[in-house]
């Protein structure tokens, strides 16, 4: 096995993939650079996008289709492969020079079939339905990827979707419902999953050697309010965060931040005065960020937990990930980001 927080060698294969068996097929010549970026951010996001660099004969051209691109990485005279991606690809421009296209690639997730394929009209799913087994068989009506499913939930209310709602949107909606989550292995799968809580990587003291030099640190307060007005007609009512320990207070801050609502939009029953707490919690809530570069490490997705012991350079604590920038070299290099929720009032 690889020891990752030491160097390797590293050679790399691109394989078109065989649809019906998602094995590897013909491998692809004339890669000169491959690059992936993810990202869970978003109301349904891909996951998942990327690009090649191919050369080849101008007659060739590029098929389009689905691309795996793996790191065979050698260390103290063992190989081991890393699947980095798969991709649904297609060329989007090229340039001709000396008898030799320089094709230019565009790589999209293995998701985007979901994206561009719609629910039958006035499709719904009802209160009591397996969220996880609804998105597994509406997905793979959708998409090629084999799917693998962990975990399970009841939904608790039905879910009335409208006419112009995508795959995509609709099995984003329902396990968020459920508070789980997608992910995309390299070799394509996709996993339907429980939203992690277990770290799957240690940035400790340890394995400090796959962290490159510098760490940014995003945390931005300014913004947040610490009153909450709505008002409804003839009624208002108002939420105040007066709390000496938070941040954000009318007492920490010694001025008055105010949020003005004149459509408020009750549920379940609320009074006012609740939703102006309910709302004035849910604006008192950011995100602390960290941005940093490191050399990989297998198993860390989006959506991932990353736990952080080098007080030094600003990492502590558990922190999800949010995106990476995945970049295929010597080896594999990632950009990453990572965060977490920092409630600075919650009401009482």
């Amino acid at each position: 096995m690889i020891d990752w927080r030491r160097s390797y060698g590293a050679t790399w294969r691109v394989h078109r993939v065989a649809v019906g068996t998602w094995a590897d097929a013909d491998p692809l010549a004339g890669v000169t650079s491959v690059s992936v970026e993810r990202s869970c951010d978003g109301k349904a996001p891909l996951l998942e996008s990327g690009s090649m660099d191919v050369d080849a004969a101008p007659r060739d051209g590029f098929s389009e289709g689905y691309y795996r691109a793996s790191m065979y990485a050698t260390q103290d005279g063992e190989t081991e492969r890393v699947d980095v991606c798969t991709l649904l690809c297609m060329s989007t421009e090229d340039n001709i020079d000396h008898g030799m296209s320089g094709v230019r690639v565009v790589g999209r997730s293995v998701l985007w079939p979901a994206s561009k394929a719609y629910l039958p009209i006035g499709a719904y799913v009802p209160r009591g339905a397996d969220g996880v087994a609804w998105a597994n068989a509406t997905l793979a009506s959708a998409i090629n990827a084999p799917i693998e499913c962990m975990g399970g939930f009841v939904l608790d209310q039905h879910h009335v979707f409208g006419n112009s709602t995508t795959v995509l949107d609709a099995v984003w909606e329902v396990l968020r419902a459920g508070n789980h989550t997608m992910q995309i292995s390299g070799d394509g799968t996709v996993s339907i999953m429980p939203l992690p809580s277990v770290p799957v990587l240690d940035l400790s003291q340890v394995n400090a050697r796959l962290l490159h030099t510098g760490v940014h640190r995003a945390l931005d307060l300014s913004d947040v309010p610490n009153v909450y007005t709505a008002v409804d007609g003839d009624t208002s009512a108002q939420a105040v965060n007066d709390d000496p320990t938070s941040p954000t207070s009318t007492v920490t801050r010694g001025w008055t931040s105010e949020v003005r609502d004149t459509s408020p939009k009750r549920v379940d029953g609320e009074t006012l005065a609740n939703y102006c707490a309910r709302k004035l919690e849910e604006e008192s809530t950011v995100w602390d960020t960290r941005s940093y570069t490191r050399e990989w490490w297998p198993g860390v997705a989006t959506d991932a937990i990353v736990r952080g012991t080098l007080d030094s350079v600003g990492l502590d604590g558990d922190l999800r990930v949010v995106s990476q920038g995945v970049t295929c070299g010597v080896g594999l290099t990632v950009e990453e980001t990572v965060r977490r929720e920092v409630r600075t009032w919650q009401r009482a």
